[in-house]
């Protein structure tokens, strides 16, 4: 359908393109883990798809020399198989050739692949196994001189209990607070292990020892010693601290080199292993920034904090492995930063030394660099799904691989617009609002205010989900409030409580009177918004913030809350971060003062609600248990409220992330059901409609009970 959209209009897209929808999501595609070879002539990234037909997430390796930008995607070896974590033998290429490691899996077995890739960076159809495991493989590294291959292995330690008929298993035993995960399920007797490979053939070797959770690793230059992170301290179990460990491969003697003061991640040797380079969050003032540290290898102390960047480095919502040492004197980290994610080097000579050396309104979430100032990285923005980037020293950046590029050129893919408001005194909140179609849907749209998950940032960043919403003739609003990332130490802790080591007003007080506040001024300020037709979506955190918003202002016409903590009495002792999470948020347990824990629980003023809500959750959410759904769902009910539950099967906390293709699929097309079901955006132009009517007649066959 032709469009009639001004040319000047900021949220303009393409122009005719076409409409983004739920199903999309099979042709989407993200990427991650990006490696250079050491002489920076050869990339390789993995990319990621989610195909209906065979239901599971679809890694392919993908390979490609950087001067020519000539990439290939390999094809897949079987059906629902996926290749992970690519990674260049050091000195490899001498010959001619260049030697590959991969790990590939099917979900129920993993093989350490290694195979040779040529100049031209094709990859040869020969390869040789090196070894299998029937457990999860969750790191890989070569050492220095390619003689070794390390491993880290998730490894069942009762392997004959679960090959037992659930009716024959003996009970479990556990006698640590923390012994699950979410997404992992029991990880008390799945510690992470370390394992030796020789890279010419041969057994295993083991590493770890004592059943610790090690994580992290990475080799010393001269290949003679490893580094990592562990919990090996009294009372781990209550704590979010560790330590840096350096275990010798010459006598396997174990050496702690830091002292319980942080928790630190991805600790990384200099070129000359006079240096460690990792990242630290100080777990005393929780929530805090994750820190870049400079530390002496042999003493553990602190050679240098970048504390005065307050940022995130390396966080989770980046691919980063680490840290990455450009020389001896020069890191490389990602950062976080009021809605954007850079590159930026840190110069680890001086205090205050940091440059960004790859900025823009994008976030850039996965890099690889070499010695000769070759850079690799992967980049997003609202309009640009990913694609993998090339800069080689001062020269201009060089898109070499653009799975997503087609894609893009034939779809109308909103525009986010940027403003800043001012939601107190002297508090200023970023917000991004995306507006649909105007050759598609009359105005005034309906506004659906979306809200992020605890500690994360939105911002500059490609959303399949927000696209789809304003092909379905949605106006969609997203903010970064006070307790979110991206903006330093002191506007994370702006949701501690009064009891905290960093004290501010809790849950649900700052943070929703910023969330309303930034609302109300883009209501008032976009003529295009209809304000009797508002909505409110948030996942975890943001499901709390959807539920305190619906208590306190009637603006909002439905709601919908995904895997959310309602109740943080009853959270605090069913999920998998108990105690330490809320502890540090709170100030005490909630056996101290029980109080404080209902004060925060948005279930405490269910009777406010009045909106239709639907609450969103999923069956094996260890992070937030279900019961969390559960106990909100029947307060709504028995108040006799407009409210229905969607239950995914098989799912996690994490469902819109690492869910099922199918799933996530199914969870897309009821989300817009749901609010074109109250919200009804006007019917498309041309179309004849009056306007969008809810047809709810899979809703129920997809698990909803009303």
């Amino acid at each position: 359908m032709p469009s009639s959209r001004p040319e000047d209009s900021p949220h303009q897209g393409r122009v005719g393109g076409e409409p983004v929808g739920p199903t999309d999501l099979s042709s989407l595609a993200e990427l991650r883990s990006v490696q250079l070879s050491e002489d920076g002539r050869l990339i390789a990234t993995v990319v990621v798809r989610l195909p209906q037909e065979t239901n599971r997430v679809e890694g392919r390796l993908v390979t490609g020399l950087v001067e020519r930008g000539v990439v290939r995607e390999a094809a897949p070896t079987a059906a629902g198989v996926s290749e992970d974590l690519p990674r260049w033998e050091p000195g490899s290429g001498e010959a001619g050739s260049f030697r590959l490691a991969t790990v590939r899996s099917d979900g129920r077995t993993w093989r350490l692949v290694l195979r040779q890739v040529d100049c031209d960076g094709a990859v040869g159809e020969s390869e040789v196994e090196l070894a299998r495991w029937d457990d999860p493989v969750t790191g890989l590294s070569w050492s220095p001189d390619g003689r070794w291959l390390l491993a880290v292995i998730r490894e069942q330690q009762d392997r004959a209990r679960i090959e037992l008929p659930e009716d024959r298993r003996p009970p479990l035993h556990l006698t640590r607070l923390r012994y699950r995960y979410d997404g992992l399920g029991y990880t008390f007797n799945r510690p992470q292990q370390a394992f030796l490979i020789p890279a010419t053939g041969g057994p295993p070797r083991k590493l770890s020892s004592g059943g610790y959770d090690d994580s992290d690793f990475s080799w010393h230059p001269d290949g003679r010693a490893v580094v990592f992170v562990s919990q090996r301290h009294d009372m781990s179990d209550r704590t979010l601290l560790n330590d840096i460990y350096v275990q010798s491969l010459d006598d396997f003697e174990l050496r702690q080199v830091t002292r319980t003061e942080y928790h630190y991640a991805q600790p990384a040797f200099s070129p000359n292993g006079a240096k460690l380079a990792a990242t630290a969050v100080d777990v005393s003032h929780f929530p805090s920034t994750s820190d870049l540290v400079v530390l002496d290898p042999t003493s553990g102390k602190t050679v240098l904090h970048f504390g005065d960047l307050d940022r995130d480095c390396n966080g989770p919502t980046t691919d980063s492995e680490g840290p990455i040492w450009a020389d001896d004197e020069t890191i490389l980290a990602l950062a976080e930063d009021e809605g954007r994610i850079c590159a930026l080097s840190a110069h680890v000579n001086k205090s205050g030394s940091t440059e960004r050396i790859v900025d823009g309104d994008r976030w850039v979430t996965s890099l690889a660099a070499t010695s000769d100032g070759t850079l690799a990285y992967v980049t997003s923005s609202p309009t640009e799904p990913d694609a993998l980037v090339v800069r080689r020293g001062d020269a201009e950046e060089e898109v070499i691989f653009a799975p997503n590029e087609s894609y893009r050129d034939s779809h109308d893919l909103r525009k986010a617009v940027h403003e800043i408001i001012e939601t107190a005194q002297g508090v200023h909140v970023d917000s991004w609002l995306m507006l649909p179609d105007a050759g598609r849907w009359p105005a005034p749209y309906p506004l659906l205010v979306s809200m992020q998950g605890g500690g994360s940032q939105y911002g500059y960043h490609w959303s399949h989900e927000s696209q789809t919403l304003c092909g379905a003739g949605f106006a969609v609003l997203y903010m970064n409030a006070r307790g979110s990332g991206g903006y330093g130490k002191a506007w994370y802790r702006a949701v501690c409580g009064p009891n905290a080591a960093s004290p501010a007003a809790g849950w649900g007080e700052d943070d929703i009177s910023d969330m309303l506040a930034v609302v109300d001024a883009t209501l008032e300020r976009s003529k295009e918004l209809d304000s009797e037709r508002v909505g409110v979506l948030g996942g975890s955190y943001g499901a709390l913030c959807v539920t305190w918003m619906l208590e306190r202002s009637d603006l909002f016409r439905a709601g919908w809350a995904e895997r959310g903590p309602y109740n943080l009495y009853s959270l605090a002792g069913t999920n998998d971060e108990s105690p330490w999470f809320f502890t540090q948020y709170l100030g005490r347990n909630q056996v101290e003062d029980p109080a404080a824990y209902w004060t925060s629980s948005p279930l405490r003023r269910v009777a406010e609600i009045t909106a239709p809500l639907m609450i969103v959750h999923s069956e094996n959410d260890l992070r937030c248990p279900i019961q969390q759904a559960e106990e909100l769902f029947m307060a709504l009910k028995i108040l006799e409220r407009p409210v229905e539950f969607i239950r995914f099967p098989g799912e996690g906390h994490y469902l819109t992330r690492n869910g099922s293709p199918v799933h996530r699929l199914q969870r897309l097309e009821l989300l817009v059901e749901w609010f074109s079901r109250w919200l009804k955006p006007q019917g498309e132009k041309g179309s004849g409609a009056e306007g969008v009517e809810a047809t709810a007649s899979e809703v129920d066959a997809a698990g909803v009970t009303g």
